[in-house]
């Protein structure tokens, strides 16, 4: 069953995938960004809402405070994660990110060994190497012609493997210890506290701009958009359609983890995303991959039968 889990929550991670790219054309701001994630992450309460309401109960979110703080670890790196994605693509360091993800499968993997005793065969550590060095082919090209990076870049691209590392280790953690307690309450306070830390930074990156736009010729020459100019209905389609296949995706990935080794199932996620995202460039956005690129797919094909063999 873990295997269909994760193979419903890939499926699910390509069209929110998918969605992103299409509603990227209307986003021209970094906090126009901030405002498509914190009305995901609002949805996904709500989704959150109905799950509970016809399945656990509302009861059931009273739960132990190790649970809460499970929650809030995932709810908060969920948007460090967001946060330091943006920045990174706004730093041109795009494909690069796939790279540094792969830092995350590295932390979820170590945690999940020193914290819960999973094991890693020998079998598993070698296909996880053929997979990073499948990662780095895929992104050579792009990686070349940004040029070096700056220790800022850098520094936003760890932070981002790294969060994203802490949100995969916080679903195993809780489903492994807190087995009394329904997904969908992990996925609830997930998206709460997900949602509050989103608006914190929100407001306070609003707050750093009002005090840059000081001259009032400059407030004038660049009038700012109302909320309706900045979320036009075909946005809010994406918007609804990303929040259901991020809810979905998450809910299955942490049923996924309750099934899966982390050896097995954090090296498969990466490695098949990166797999359907090569994929759905190709075929919906005419992004022909190089040679490099083609390799790193077999590659990485390869590492994962190697892992799951």
């Amino acid at each position: 069953m873990g295997y269909l889990f994760l193979g419903i929550a890939l499926l699910c991670g390509a069209t929110k995938g998918y969605c992103g790219k299409k509603s990227s054309g209307f986003v021209t701001e970094f906090r126009d960004s901030m405002l498509i994630n914190l009305i995901r992450m609002l949805l996904c309460i709500l989704l959150g809402c109905g799950v509970l309401g016809f399945g656990a109960g509302f009861s059931a979110l009273a739960i132990s405070p190790p649970a809460l703080f499970m929650t809030l670890l995932s709810g908060v790196t969920t948007s460090v994660f967001v946060i330091s994605w943006l920045l990174s693509v706004r730093r041109g360091a795009y494909m690069l990110v796939d790279v540094f993800l792969m830092l995350g499968v590295v932390v979820a993997i170590f945690l999940s060994w020193a914290v819960l005793g999973e094991t890693v065969t020998l079998k598993q550590a070698i296909g996880f190497v053929i997979l990073l060095g499948a990662v780095y082919l895929m992104c050579s090209y792009q990686r070349a012609t940004k040029g070096k990076l700056t220790l800022l870049s850098f520094a936003l691209l760890v932070l981002c493997g790294v969060s994203t590392g802490l949100t995969d280790f916080s679903q195993k953690w809780f489903v492994r210890t807190m087995e009394e307690t329904p997904v969908s309450v992990f996925q609830f306070y997930t998206y709460v506290f997900s949602a509050l830390t989103l608006l914190i930074f929100y407001v306070v990156s609003g707050l750093a701009e009002r005090r840059k736009a000081t001259a009032a010729e400059a407030v004038a020459a660049a009038p700012r958009k109302t909320l309706r100019q900045k979320l036009p209905l075909v946005l809010i389609a994406y918007i609804v359609v990303m929040a259901v296949c991020l809810y979905l995706h998450s809910y299955f990935k942490t049923l996924a983890a309750g099934e899966l080794s982390a050896s097995q199932l954090y090296p498969l996620n990466q490695g098949g995303g990166l797999l359907l995202s090569t994929a759905m460039a190709a075929v919906f956005f005419k992004e022909k991959p190089n040679a490099s690129s083609i390799v790193g797919i077999l590659l990485a094909f390869a590492a994962l039968l190697l892992i799951n063999l």
